[in-house]
């Protein structure tokens, strides 16, 4: 197994082992028997459990951006890509209860202000898609002419919010038909008339 291979499986590990039993209770040793490894060899991957769960976390906002992206890979047009965009952002989560537990015990993973957010670099990728969608949309004339930077932002902390309306302030069963209703508000706002 490589050295990413194996580091990709702590991190997982790890992952799974924060959600089940907290920061607190989870100890460097607990990822190491999982693994099959020593707490030792673990150290060669992370500094300290800090880091570990940093990295942990991270490494599962990674693998959400690049499942957001193969699915936008695949379609063509901007509209296509945005509501494909969309619905991969949001239904993602569902099926990650490892992730979702994390989002509700670690409220400072979704953050709007640029200085407190300690994934800064893996949400850039993440508005990279967006951007590029919107960019895609003006040069098809299927958008409107945009300022795409504020527009970008505007747009990922209006998912953001909903992100933690619909995951880790858990409201309900509307929250679907909010999901629709929002996404069809966006793009008959980005569309030319």
């Amino acid at each position: 197994m490589s050295r990413d291979d194996r580091e990709k499986e702590i991190l997982r590990a790890a992952l799974g082992l924060f959600a089940r039993f907290g920061y607190r209770k989870t100890a460097v040793e607990d990822v190491a028997r999982e693994t099959g490894m020593t707490k030792g060899n673990v150290y060669f991957y992370v500094r300290d459990k800090r880091d570990l769960y940093e990295k942990a976390v991270g490494n599962a906002l990674i693998e959400w951006r690049d499942s957001v992206a193969a699915a936008v890979e695949c379609e063509t047009g901007a509209v296509k890509r945005f509501r494909v965009m969309a619905r991969r952002s949001f239904e993602y989560l569902s099926g990650r209860p490892d992730l979702r537990k994390i989002l509700e015990e670690d409220r400072g993973i979704f953050t709007l202000s640029a200085g407190e957010d300690r994934f800064r670099e893996i949400n850039e990728g993440a508005m990279g898609i967006l951007r590029s969608i919107l960019e895609q949309g003006i040069r098809e004339k299927t958008f409107r002419r945009i300022d795409v930077p504020h527009t970008t932002e505007l747009i990922f902390s209006i998912y953001i919010m909903f992100l933690i309306k619909a995951y880790v302030k858990s409201e309900g069963s509307s929250v679907l038909k909010m999901f629709e209703e929002g996404l069809d508000i966006i793009l008959r706002g980005l569309l030319r008339k």
